[in-house]
């Protein structure tokens, strides 16, 4: 590979997933090598990713930064200008296990079960950019909401056994202001700059560490509100902040506009896992 990528999926049999990636999400092979029981290929989205079967060994090694790993039972996300065209294409190529939901703030999202992983295909609302910091400054008090009432030994539970819990989601939440928060700051700040991918805390960590299976959520709430203050208070001194970018490795480039649409619909889907969970558990 001229360009190794930064990330790669686990896949419990290389063939199989080959196989429903390419044919079924129309993902390209660049390259296999069976003989380490490895794959390149491109994404939907032109980004390379390696796929490793349970033979490959050293995973790292084949990966530049920020060299992150999925697991299966983990889930993958792309966009999707229509929803109901992709469904039908889908379905045409014999996908069976697929479902549509709407999400807190308008976007719909079209969940594909492939072999070991739960894809999810975004389609974004149509909204303005102030619409979407209105949504974005209203997230705070969702998530007050969602964990209102809640005792310690609430914020222990979670949809299945092996999922996470309350606590581990919030925590996560707080992860996620971290980490692209420092790029929306940038992109308000100086457009145009080049940035590398950040590392992100793996999903063992969250599922494993006791900072978060076991550690009070109040530090994580303040933080996920501060960092929401904080970028709406810049954001309102920068002229034309929605197409403010910065640029990764590679060249690829974010908009400030997209990276808060992410951060809505990451924050509204793990909100909404929260209320699941308490219905699941009558709280």
């Amino acid at each position: 590979m001229a360009h190794s990528p930064g990330y790669a999926m686990q896949v419990s049999d290389l063939a199989a997933g080959l196989a429903f990636f390419t044919d079924k999400f129309g993902f390209t092979l660049l390259e296999e090598k069976p003989a380490e029981d490895i794959a390149y290929l491109l994404d939907i989205d032109g980004d390379a990713l390696l796929l490793a079967g349970p033979a490959a060994q050293d995973i790292p090694s084949y990966l530049a930064a920020p060299k992150f790993i999925a697991k299966p039972g983990e889930s993958a996300a792309f966009g999707c200008e229509n929803i109901e065209a992709l469904q039908a294409e889908l379905t045409g190529k014999g996908v069976t296990d697929l479902s549509v939901s709407e999400l807190r703030h308008g976007d719909r999202v079209l969940y594909v079960k492939a072999p070991d992983y739960t894809f999810e295909f975004v389609q974004h609302a149509d909204v303005s950019f102030e619409e979407l910091l209105h949504n974005y400054a209203n997230l705070p008090a969702e998530l007050d909401e969602a964990l209102a009432g809640l005792s310690d030994a609430d914020m222990g539970l979670a949809l299945t056994e092996n999922s996470w819990n309350i606590r581990q989601i919030t925590h996560h939440l707080a992860d996620a202001d971290i980490l692209f928060g420092e790029q929306i700051k940038v992109m308000l700040s100086s457009p145009g700059t080049q940035m590398p991918y950040h590392v992100p805390v793996g999903n063992d960590r969250i599922s494993t560490a006791d900072e978060y299976r076991e550690r009070p959520v109040a530090s994580s709430v303040a933080l996920f509100r501060a960092f929401h203050n904080h970028i709406l208070d810049i954001s309102a001194y920068v002229p034309n902040a929605s197409e403010n970018y910065i640029e990764f490795p590679g060249g690829r480039k974010i908009t400030c506009n997209e990276q808060i649409r992410g951060l809505v619909q990451h924050a509204s889907e793990h909100i909404e896992e929260i209320w699941a969970i308490r219905r699941k558990h009558g709280k």
